[in-house]
């Protein structure tokens, strides 16, 4: 009776003071049986269970004030931990083993366990104590949690946990007499690692980090060495790596973190009609049982650092630590992005060992104390909207700090982002164009803020993680030899460089696994397949609807997010944003691009043009041959997807190619774009809209058959090219080919597509390289040249042809 006439007085105080944010874990709100429910907190508080009560209220669940009655006996609805204050007239564990009793006795019994974890502000404090009050999840003194109510009641997270069937526990541990203990602890260990997950490791200050890092043996000796090296005194070397460190260090600091969460909320309440986010629960689960979680996330737009963070936070997690140009550390920037967990990189650290030392060395120190980790590992923005190759410093790193055997697990969590907008893309196109890249400034800021507009969606996609202990165990199984534990100096083994590599690649693949389709990407991905780039309205939503169809009926990966929504809606949404024309005639409505509208909507097309690759090849291979097999489409895949993989990452094998192509064939011929025909397929006639359709998803990998053809051609035509020559010839005639045929995306005559090109032709043995290092065509090449140039319209073939007799004349 006491403690309900202390609830009922202090209920309504509580309530006015406390705002919470409530995170529920999948199925958390969910359960079969919601009469059979007991929530276990950590441990008792009035003021915790008047904001679970509020909660509860609002996801439909029991109230916690309520008993839980059990065949005929009654148990509080909530359960404790523990009981540091001695608050309870029984020990903690006591209902634990009591509902476990009750369960082994009645086989019909399933009571349900809902861990709910409450933080008073997420302020992990700091490891030198400062004696500071502040918004502690550890508060524990009855004056400080007064103060803690008054002023950070706003700031409570509460996250509720998905159900533990006791049911469960009961029979597998039937003969368990220490169940009801066990399970205590358990739970304890739950809320234990919830605490790191939200608020992290305990801080030290910037100062401190920075004296201690210079205090390690392999500063002191990295200092002696430039002492020695550069001539120096040592006073002089020490204060050089005292200033790197300072340049580099981030200031992390929570209350900036809480503020920025109220100006990210408001900005992109702005900015953006709503943020995506799908598979965060990959990242809580990993937090929660206790991971070093590094995020590798793509990288489009300067905006990309805040939304992972914002998403991050609001999933009730930590922000990372975030390795940021350090073009980006000018005022007022650099200091916010500074306390709100940046570190600063240099672009490169060639010829520094100093600074490469003070940087790898921070670095390992932030994943021994358990900080999280996101660096981009394209090394810089794309500007065309495709992956860009990765630089594998920071990931070659994170490898060492495996090395030197970090207690916790690793996990790699690429990231997608992708936006209907993104606000740098006409400044991309003047790059790309030759113009020189604007240094960072405050100004450059002010002029995003005078164009604050709405941009449509945003889209965070958490992919499939790799753990790098499990993945070093399959790829190279004696890798724990190379094993540094103890040792300050990391380890360079030889297998590190091509292990990182691979990973590399791999963490790429798995980024564009992620893809969000929308209604701006889909918009670029079909008019500028279309003739002129124009469609009319019911053509453009005919083609969303088809795209919609195959995609959710081949799906390209289990992490890919197709809108559940109409083509119909696709055309709503996109006329909004304003990315292309809508002119009406007699007849209706007709979309389409003007030239700077095509080149624009070239980036978003990007983003998702590795979804439609594999089915595009699929659609031109058809159309070059009117009938065919599906093991003669797959056969042609097969032959391209080497470089296919390369230039898109995509995440199928060759392996995987002909199960795939079935699985299209039979897909487009339910949707009216092939038909079946005696023993294989046919495209439909030529007057069908399935026909018309078909060739719009043909064109879109038009560009790249390009680029295979010209290369190809070089090969055939000339029989002593370096591989610098055939990667210029191939740069100039893409160009001929755009300026001739209206190709004008900037990564058509990209250097390094080209590169990675050559690259993959000379590894599957495509072509062969003399001991003088000439690139000469064999007969594989040749006969996939004449297979590509049967799919290229014939004016296009004849250009290429034309251009390389002329270089070869003037050769």
């Amino acid at each position: 009776m006491l403690k309900r006439f202390l609830f009922a007085v202090f209920k309504w105080p509580v309530r006015w003071l406390t705002k919470a944010e409530t995170i529920l874990d999948d199925h958390a709100a969910e359960p079969s049986h919601k009469d059979h429910i007991v929530y276990v907190m950590k441990s008792p508080s009035l003021a915790d269970l008047v904001v679970l009560q509020r909660a509860a209220k609002q996801y439909d669940l029991p109230d916690p004030m309520q008993p839980l009655t059990v065949n005929g006996r009654s148990f509080d609805r909530v359960l404790f931990v523990e009981d540091p204050k001695k608050r309870l007239q029984y020990a903690a564990q006591q209902p634990f083993g009591e509902l476990l009793s009750l369960h082994q006795h009645d086989p019909d019994c399933n009571v349900l366990m809902i861990p709910a974890a409450l933080f008073w502000g997420r302020n992990a404090g700091r490891e030198q104590p400062t004696g500071v009050v502040s918004a502690d999840i550890e508060v524990r003194s009855l004056w400080k949690r007064v103060m803690v109510l008054l002023f950070a009641g706003r700031n409570i997270m509460l996250r509720i946990s998905r159900p533990v069937s006791l049911r469960l526990m009961a029979d597998k541990y039937s003969d368990d007499q220490d169940i009801g203990h066990k399970l205590s602890r358990v739970a304890r260990t739950h809320f234990s690692r919830l605490r790191h997950a939200v608020a992290g490791p305990k801080l030290w200050s910037r100062d401190e980090m920075i004296r201690s890092l210079l205090r390690t043996p392999v500063m002191r000796q990295a200092i002696e060495d430039e002492a020695r090296t550069k001539k120096i005194s040592q006073e002089k070397a020490e204060q050089r790596a005292r200033d790197y460190l300072q340049e580099i260090a981030a200031d992390y600091r929570e209350g900036l973190v809480r503020i920025g969460d109220r100006v990210m909320t408001w900005l992109w309440n702005r900015l953006y009609n709503g943020i995506d986010v799908r598979h965060a629960k990959v990242v809580r689960d990993l937090a929660q049982d206790g991971h070093e979680i590094i995020y590798v996330p793509c990288h489009r737009s300067h905006m990309d650092y805040l939304l992972l963070s914002y998403v991050i936070y609001k999933q009730g997690l930590v922000p990372p630590h975030i390795a940021a140009g350090v073009n980006l550390n000018f005022w007022p920037a650099g200091p916010i992005f500074r306390r709100g967990g940046a570190f600063f990189i240099r672009r490169s650290f060639r010829g520094n060992k100093l600074y490469s030392t003070a940087f790898r060395e921070y670095i390992g120190r932030l994943f021994q104390k358990g900080y999280s980790v996101e660096y981009f590992m394209e090394g810089g923005r794309s500007r065309t909207g495709r992956l860009l190759a990765p630089k594998t410093g920071m990931l070659a790193m994170t490898v060492q700090g495996q090395l030197r055997g970090i207690s916790r697990p690793i996990s790699l969590v690429p990231v997608y982002i992708g936006y209907e907008h993104v606000m740098e893309v006409s400044t991309y196109h003047k790059e790309l164009r030759g113009k020189n890249k604007k240094k960072e400034s405050v100004f450059q800021v002010f002029g995003i803020l005078r164009k604050l507009r709405n941009f449509g969606h945003g889209y965070v996609t958490f992919g499939k993680p790799i753990r790098l202990d499990e993945y070093l165990d399959e790829h190279q199984p004696d890798w724990r030899d190379s094993s540094t534990r103890g040792v300050e100096e990391p380890a360079r083994p030889s297998w590190l460089t091509p292990q990182v590599n691979q990973l590399a690649d791999k963490l790429m693949r798995h980024v564009n696994d992620g893809a969000v389709v929308n209604s701006i990407n889909l918009s670029g991905l079909t008019l500028l397949c279309a003739e002129n780039h124009s469609l009319t309205k019911e053509e453009l939503i005919a083609q969303f609807d088809g795209y919609l169809e195959l995609l959710r009926g081949v799906p390209y990966s289990s992490y890919a997010v197709v809108p559940d929504i109409t083509g119909k809606e696709l055309w709503s949404q996109a006329t909004k944003m304003n990315k292309f024309k809508v002119e009406r005639d007699a007849v209706g409505e007709v979309a389409s691009l003007d030239a700077e509208q095509a080149l624009t909507m070239t980036y978003y097309r990007n983003n998702v043009l590795h979804l439609f690759s594999v089915p595009a090849l699929v659609a031109n291979f058809a159309l070059a041959r009117e009938r065919f097999t599906g093991e003669q489409a797959a056969d042609f895949v097969e032959s391209l997807m080497p470089m296919i993989r390369a230039e898109l990452y995509l995440s199928q094998n060759v392996a995987d190619v002909a199960v795939w192509v079935a699985a299209i064939c039979e897909q487009l011929v339910a949707q009216g774009w092939l038909q079946q025909s005696e023993g294989g397929f046919q495209v439909p006639a030529h007057d069908a809209q399935g026909y018309f359709q078909l060739r719009l998803l043909a064109a879109a990998m038009n560009e790249t058959l390009m680029r295979y053809g010209i290369v190809l051609e070089l090969l055939q035509g000339f029989d002593n090219l370096s591989r610098s020559e055939l990667e210029q010839h191939s740069e100039l005639l893409a160009m001929r080919l755009g300026s001739m045929h209206g190709v004008d995306a900037p990564e058509f005559f990209d250097k390094r597509i080209f590169s990675t090109l050559v690259q993959v032709l000379k590894q599957e043995g495509l072509l062969e390289v003399s001991h003088e290092g000439v690139y000469v065509a064999n007969q594989r090449s040749s006969d996939l040249s004449k297979e590509i140039d049967a799919l290229l319209p014939s004016p296009v073939v004849q250009t290429i042809r034309q251009a390389v007799n002329k270089i070869k004349e003037t050769a």
